[in-house]
């Protein structure tokens, strides 16, 4: 319970608070993908998912760190341990997504083998640099593998807001395309790295 209660962001859930009955993604500080109708958050802490609108099935996707993609009935996400949210939802994000494999094997999700000291606060001076390079295209990397592309439209609130674009998500050889999720806000309390983007 120690590192969910580090790294949970209540800007981020209040953000999300503003997309009730949207498709909404979100990452997972475990390397899980979620994408559903946000339908309620119940006590500040669990969303519940339903089918997307714009999903290519009538479930609830859930894209593991191995890359297997699982549909289900309905999700409850404990809004703690999520990292980022994807918004501006225009196509099933996850339909094209692929798992990367290794002789038949998923490949290892490294980041979220890693071991996480017990008292880990978000790097101050990282959030400095990514706020000097606002309006600039950077890469973001964060705790359960994933790495955010676009360019940078605001910092606050530990939160960094994306024009997206694309996503690399643990296990997949392909990324999720800014064609198919516009934007994303990034939980800075979950930040690894912040590098610039090549042109």
């Amino acid at each position: 319970m120690g590192i969910f209660k580090e790294i949970r962001n209540e800007c981020l859930i209040k953000e999300l608070s503003r997309e009730l009955n949207t498709d909404v993604l979100l990452f997972g500080f475990d390397g899980f993908v979620y994408f559903g109708n946000l339908q309620a958050i119940d006590d500040c802490r669990v969303a519940f998912l339903t089918p997307a609108i714009e999903a290519d099935t009538n479930a609830v996707t859930i894209l593991t760190p191995g890359g297997e993609r699982l549909e289900v009935e309905f999700a409850n996400v404990d809004l703690w341990q999520v990292i980022a949210k994807g918004t501006g939802i225009a196509e099933d994000p996850l339909e094209e997504v692929k798992a990367q494999t290794n002789n038949g094997k998923p490949v290892p999700n490294a980041v979220a083998d890693a071991r996480i000291e017990t008292e880990r606060q978000e790097s101050h001076e990282l959030i400095r640099q990514l706020r000097r390079r606002i309006g600039d295209e950077v890469v973001i990397t964060t705790l359960g593998g994933f790495l955010f592309e676009g360019v940078l439209t605001d910092v606050r609130d530990e939160l960094a807001i994306l024009r997206v674009e694309d996503i690399f998500v643990p296990g997949t050889s392909d990324a999720i395309s800014g064609d198919d999720v516009r934007s994303v806000v990034v939980n800075l309390e979950a930040l690894t790295s912040v590098s610039g983007a090549t042109t």
